[in-house]
């Protein structure tokens, strides 16, 4: 969503488009930034080993910046060619070093779930499925406008177990609606896979 205020940047009279990490950005910038933290938490990945703090500060960049990066992306407006070619870009990049952060293995499974959000005064609640599981979360179609950081209750079909989830991050799918990524909060091995050996599978 286009905004009024000016960017944060010394001198900069731009309009504001989006923020990151706590920084009130037009599209120049914002993009400028992005490429900029992109680099170093990439050098940071590929040198010493990461500490836990730093790959959930890394995380949580991947997440806002894959987040604000396709919201610019949809709303379209005044972006030319080059813009669009360096929003995908950085897409492509944040998506890439979010694959490397993750903390197990991914498996394709279509499981029947139930979303629910107790939100006060916009709950809803959904029945879906689930594309990508992992030992901390999964991604799952969504069709409500879930937001990152909000908590939603997750219901396997199959069993009836139920866990408090997380939303990390949401993206358009097409006509499907979104997607979501949940990380599962206090609860261990939610979906009872061997993990050992989807690891040994990929």
């Amino acid at each position: 969503m286009t905004r009024t205020e000016n960017c944060s940047f010394a001198g900069c009279g731009q309009t504001v488009v989006s923020s990151l990490e706590g920084e009130e950005l037009c599209r120049e910038h914002f993009i400028s930034v992005c490429y900029t933290r992109l680099d170093r938490y990439a050098q940071i990945q590929h040198g010493r080993g990461m500490k836990d703090s730093e790959t959930e500060l890394i995380r949580r960049f991947v997440h806002e910046c894959l987040r604000q990066t396709n919201e610019i992306e949809q709303d379209g407006r005044n972006l030319d060619p080059l813009e669009r070619a360096l929003l995908a870009h950085i897409i492509e990049r944040a998506s890439d070093l979010g694959r490397h952060l993750r903390r197990s293995p991914r498996k394709a499974a279509s499981i029947a779930v139930s979303l629910c959000c107790d939100k006060l005064g916009a709950a809803w609640e959904e029945k879906t499925e689930t594309v990508l599981l992992s030992r901390y979360g999964a991604s799952l179609r969504c069709g409500h406008p879930a937001e990152p950081g909000e908590t939603v209750e997750v219901v396997r079909s199959d069993t009836g177990q139920k866990a408090q989830a997380r939303v990390a991050w949401q993206l358009p799918s097409g006509d499907e609606g979104v997607r979501i990524g949940v990380e599962f909060v206090g609860c261990d091995n939610f979906w009872g896979l061997d993990w050992a050996a989807v690891e040994e599978a990929r």
